[in-house]
């Protein structure tokens, strides 16, 4: 199960091996449907944790407590829905494989809820290096797709199965074909062999800041003086919009004068819309509560509109929760763990989420804005396009995550969010991945790791909704709601089956 714990990670991996999804599954459905009991779930949660192990290990650089939470947490979702799959294959073979991929799916929505949302390792995600494959979420969304790669590893499971007669071994491999092909023809009929027209200019500033320089008093003004240069350099392309990564800016532009007037200065100078991460806090109901925010100003100056973000990294940013469970925070910890009274612990922060997307506007177009890990959330994309969105922005800080897979999956995440709403994203990183990104998932500029950069480029409103836009993550939905009754079901079997003699 190791082995196949880790070419299932190696589809995740900032290289074209995206077809390892396709048959990762295969010998696992295959160990897990012959064992018996209390066995099925240790061996499901083995490779589920294996798996987890090799596709998250770099979350440690940034969070040990959240990496061991998403580690051993995490896995018990693959966990509880391959137990169910194996439960309902045996007592009826061909419901069970048509239950398992509705079972999947469900289980990764359902990740995608809640504060104790990490929707990170969707199997969709693994085919990221794959454009025209992926064109069909556009229709599907990105659980759509998932379903269809477990579609894929069933057959070619049930293909190589010396259990079944020979028809039916011939008639799944001949499907392990033709579900793959019809994705592939669709992609191609789509994908437009010309980059996609735009108008809005736009300049991503990628600032390249240590962490140890953003974040000490001593060096703080480092990062104004810097960014303001940048906006220069930016202005000669005559920008419309000028972006800033997530805290860029570190510092409470509403509270402190000095650098909202520099920030201003800057968009005066530059004579174009900066939008800039930054920090808020607020008092509210007697306690005071701090955000990852990002802030619009106007050319002439004057500080805008304000969004909050809304979906934190669980045990990073945030205790899930942490009004009903204040003992986990870092605050109160602090008491009775010198560690992180004595320690620089920036990995661990208190804020709170915001409450509601916001649109921004500048003189050509609306847009939203997604910090650092709200990419990952298909349906928030929506509702801000919805809302009156005409492109994305995407900013976010992914220094923390050094030179390992993270930052190469977070910019492949964000390629799905286009492709599935058709809409220009703008995506504007600290030390990398920056990009201007069409509707098909096209670079169309791009900074790499660790460069200090300005990109600049076009973007262009949103031409009209797609598929996915209009109708939502169905697939994840229903399979959700099927996944609740199967599960409710095969819990009142197992009660029934304990206490009723």
């Amino acid at each position: 199960m190791t082995f196949w714990a880790f070419v299932l990670a190696l589809a995740y991996i900032p290289l074209p091996f995206g077809f390892l999804a396709w048959l990762a599954l295969v010998r696992p459905l295959e160990i897990l449907t012959n064992l018996k009991g209390k066995a099925v779930f240790k061996a499901a949660y083995f490779y589920s944790l294996m798996s987890n192990i090799f596709l998250l290990y770099w979350v440690a650089i940034v969070t040990p407590p959240g990496a061991v939470a998403a580690v051993f947490i995490l896995a018990l979702y693959p966990a509880t829905v391959l137990s169910a799959f194996v439960k309902i294959y045996k007592w009826k073979r061909n419901l069970g494989l048509i239950s398992l991929p509705i079972l999947w799916v469900g289980m990764e929505y359902f990740r995608s809820l809640s504060q104790f949302a990490f929707p990170w390792t969707d199997l969709a995600y693994s085919q990221g290096y794959y454009l025209t494959f992926i064109q069909i979420v556009s229709v599907i969304g990105s659980y759509g797709l998932s379903f269809l790669l477990v579609i894929i590893n069933i057959c070619l499971w049930q293909a190589k199965s010396r259990t079944n007669m020979l028809e039916r071994r011939v008639s799944y491999g001949i499907a392990a074909i033709i579900v793959p092909v019809i994705i592939f023809l669709y992609g191609w009929v789509v994908f437009p062999p010309m980059p996609v027209p735009a108008d809005i200019k736009v300049s991503l500033l990628q600032g390249n800041v240590p962490l140890e320089v953003k974040w000490s008093n001593a060096t703080r003004d480092e990062n104004f003086v810097l960014y303001d240069s940048l906006a220069q350099v930016a202005s000669h392309d005559s920008s419309d919009l000028m972006i800033w990564p997530e805290t860029a800016a570190p510092c409470y532009p509403r509270l402190e004068p000095k650098y909202r007037e520099w920030i201003g200065r800057t968009a005066q100078k530059s004579r174009a819309y900066q939008l800039v991460g930054a920090l808020e806090v607020e008092t509210k109901n007697d306690r005071e509560k701090s955000y990852n925010s990002a802030y619009q100003f106007s050319p002439d100056g004057t500080m805008g509109a304000r969004y909050d973000k809304i979906y934190l990294v669980p045990f990073s940013e945030h205790v899930p929760y942490q009004d009903y469970m204040p003992f986990l925070t870092r605050e109160f910890l602090a008491h009775y763990i010198t560690l992180i009274k004595t320690n620089e612990i920036e990995w661990w922060s208190d804020f709170y989420p915001g409450d509601s997307a916001v649109i921004f506007q500048t003189d050509q177009a609306k847009y939203a804005v997604l910090i650092c890990f709200e990419s990952a959330f298909p349906n928030y994309v929506r509702e801000c396009l919805l809302k009156g969105a005409e492109f994305m922005v995407n900013i976010t800080n992914d220094t923390w995550f050094g030179r390992s897979p993270g930052p190469f999956q977070h910019m492949r995440i964000a390629v799905f969010r286009a492709v599935e709403n058709r809409v220009w994203i703008a995506r504007c990183a600290n030390s990398g991945i920056s990009a201007l990104i069409d509707p098909y998932g096209r670079e169309t500029a791009r900074a790499g790791l660790y460069e200090r950069k300005v990109v600049s480029g076009k973007v262009a409103p949103l031409d009209e909704y797609s598929v996915f836009t209009r109708i939502g993550p169905v697939v994840g939905s229903y399979s959700l709601l099927i996944t609740a009754i199967i599960l409710f079901i095969l819990i009142l079997i197992w009660l029934k089956e304990k206490f009723i003699k």
